[in-house]
């Protein structure tokens, strides 16, 4: 099985010495063993480069390259411009795999040559060590398409993807800073099937300084515009790989009410603010569109 399906294992780093080994060392001691490990280290200004290096010469099979600030999404696209697996494995560099996360995945793509894109169920740790009692993510195909039209559902350092897939739909979309993940997981359902495998395989450490926690108005603004361009390639609007400004979606008759809607369901994340007193008529009919958004809103207000 291992011959013929390496993986490529991309790690991009920035600024993470203080977790960066224990990130490297996880991937090196999965049980799947036919993989190389590219470290991207992305302009870091701490002691993560030298760590890195330092580890580069241990093992053959890791390949670091010292890049200078570019941000994730080029990192990420020049790391897959040199790998040569059939698989592309993400890891953060501040996360853990399990032991077996690569061999159960690769297990679950060789069941069904129509499987495009794996992720993993994940432990959120938190800096204090005490680990969160997280749901489970959705873990069918069917699922997982229905909920991506509003929702991330991977984990994106848990994923696992074809790369010859990824590159059909020109890997990760370099318009975008920030939820590149989500634009490659909804275009790669075009492609094939998804799963979340319902073991969780990865620790997830959460930290207020993340991407994802200090840029999250940029964050849900991208992810909202690759949101609405999903709709729109659904209805033929657009071509999956057509780069268009969210002033485009804003001013469309068939995407403008979606645009506002979701600027209003997700509004606890954005600096400018969408209100209900905001909304049209057509807009309300399209807010009840999305129960699950609604009552997540609804309950948020409720605890607050």
């Amino acid at each position: 099985m291992e011959t013929d399906n390496k993986i490529s294992v991309i790690l991009p780093v920035y600024n993470s010495q203080e977790f960066i080994s224990q990130s490297i060392n996880s991937v090196l001691n999965q049980t799947y063993k036919n993989f190389e490990l590219i470290i991207i280290d992305d302009g870091s200004t701490d002691n993560s480069k030298e760590i890195c290096k330092k580890l580069s010469k241990k093992d053959e099979r890791i390949i670091f390259i010292d890049n200078l600030h570019k941000g994730l999404t080029i990192s990420l696209n020049k790391a897959l411009e040199i790998a040569k697996g059939k698989f592309i494995a993400r890891q953060d560099a501040d996360d853990v795999s399990l032991p077996e996360r690569f061999e159960k995945q690769v297990s679950w793509f060789l069941k069904n040559e129509k499987r495009v894109l794996c992720g993993t169920n994940c432990k959120i740790l938190y800096k204090n060590n005490v680990y969160k009692n997280n749901k489970s993510l959705k873990f069918t195909n069917s699922g997982i398409t229905k909920k991506l039209k509003y929702s991330n559902c991977f984990v994106h350092s848990s994923t696992m993807f074809l790369r010859n897939s990824a590159q059909i739909l020109g890997n990760y979309d370099e318009n975008l800073e920030f939820a590149q993940d989500y634009d490659l997981w909804w275009k790669l359902t075009t492609l094939g099937e998804v799963g979340n495998l319902n073991e969780k395989l990865l620790v997830l450490r959460n930290r207020e300084d993340s991407i994802s926690v200090k840029n999250k108005n940029n964050q849900t603004l991208n992810f909202i515009k690759s949101c609405i361009k999903f709709y729109a390639y659904k209805n033929k609007i657009v071509g999956i790989n057509e780069n268009k400004d969210i002033k485009f979606y804003e001013n469309n008759i068939l995407t403008k009410n979606k645009i506002k809607v979701m600027k209003y369901l997700y509004n606890d994340k954005l600096d400018e603010k969408i209100y209900f007193k905001n909304l049209n008529l057509k807009q309300l009919f399209e807010l009840f569109s999305h129960p699950n958004l609604l009552i997540r809103k609804i309950i948020k207000k409720i605890i607050k």
